[in-house]
């Protein structure tokens, strides 16, 4: 009887030491790592919530890449409009230059002249790509070009649709302006004409030697230029306000980044102190366990000798 109740008590002590060597594995590993909750069995409460933080982390980091993309299309955009808006400004100066009665036709010609090299830098402009190499000003066709030629020189829109968004809370936001935002449109049954349009008439303008259809024509291509300068200042203005919306919604997901990690921190994280406080103790729990099961092993081994 003696000897059943000493195998006994020597697979209870033996068990105590397994169990508390795992208890002193998992609190070293805790320390080592600094995670307190690495699977559902560490803490199912806590592991289940740090998943929902995980996954909302996930996300603002795919929108934060998104905004990044979107702020550098609208920055691109923005610089694009600037140039565009700089050389239309000097257009209407030559256009009022040319409206003078005393300008010769050699100076309309030198005026022609760098009316033509402005026209195939606006052009270009507006057939700009952003950072990712799609067209700013092609609306949802950015793969291909934004603006092709037209006969008589001027520019076509071959673009299509609404420029991407960014997805963020609340409503999209457009990372550019389509062409007919930026440059206006033609239209034959309005008569108004989009600036590349405008640039033509322009052309045609100084190169007409009735003086009073010239004087006329070129009212009409100033007027329309100050509708184009307005048209640009606007686009300006519609891109720096997304860019001020995605810079908002910047700041709002690193705010709730910083919310989440301290959450997670929380949940996850190893109190340094406490766990090498208790560190401690399951040490000394262990040894005065060893100590017992070296008792017990000894009478387990008496008993067998009897």
């Amino acid at each position: 009887m003696n000897g059943i109740q000493t195998r006994a008590a020597h697979d209870t002590a033996a068990n105590r030491l397994t169990a508390l060597t795992r208890q002193l594995d998992l609190v070293q590993t805790q320390i080592a790592t600094g995670k307190r909750v690495t699977k559902p069995g560490d803490d199912a409460v806590a592991f289940s919530r740090a998943a929902v933080l995980h996954r909302a982390q996930a996300a603002a980091e795919a929108t934060q890449r998104g905004i990044d993309a979107g702020q550098r299309r609208l920055s691109a955009t923005d610089n694009a409009l600037s140039g565009i808006s700089t050389l239309v400004q000097r257009v209407r100066e030559l256009a009022l230059q040319a409206n003078n009665a005393t300008v010769s036709a050699d100076d309309r010609q030198t005026i022609a002249v760098e009316l033509g090299e402005i026209s195939s830098q606006v052009i270009s402009l507006a057939d700009s790509r952003g950072s990712d190499g799609e067209r700013l000003f092609g609306g949802a066709a950015a793969t291909g070009p934004a603006y092709g030629t037209a006969v008589d020189g001027s520019g076509v829109w071959a673009g299509a649709g609404a420029a991407p968004q960014v997805a963020i809370a609340g409503d999209p936001v457009g990372s550019s302006v389509t062409g007919p935002q930026a440059f206006g449109a033609s239209d034959a049954v309005t008569g108004s004409r989009d600036l590349f349009g405008t640039l033509a008439d322009l052309k045609a303008a100084l190169a007409e030697p009735d003086g009073d259809k010239r004087t006329a024509a070129l009212g009409l291509v100033i007027g329309q230029l100050d509708g184009h300068v307005s048209r640009l200042a606007d686009a300006r203005g519609m891109v720096g306000a997304r860019g001020a919306r995605l810079d908002g919604e910047r700041e709002r997901l690193a705010q709730a980044s910083v919310a989440n990690e301290a959450d997670l921190s929380t949940l996850e994280s190893t109190d340094a102190t406490a766990a090498i406080a208790r560190l401690q103790r399951l040490m000394t729990v262990l040894q005065a366990a060893q100590a017992s099961f070296a008792k017990v092993s000894s009478q387990s081994l008496w008993d067998a000798i009897r």
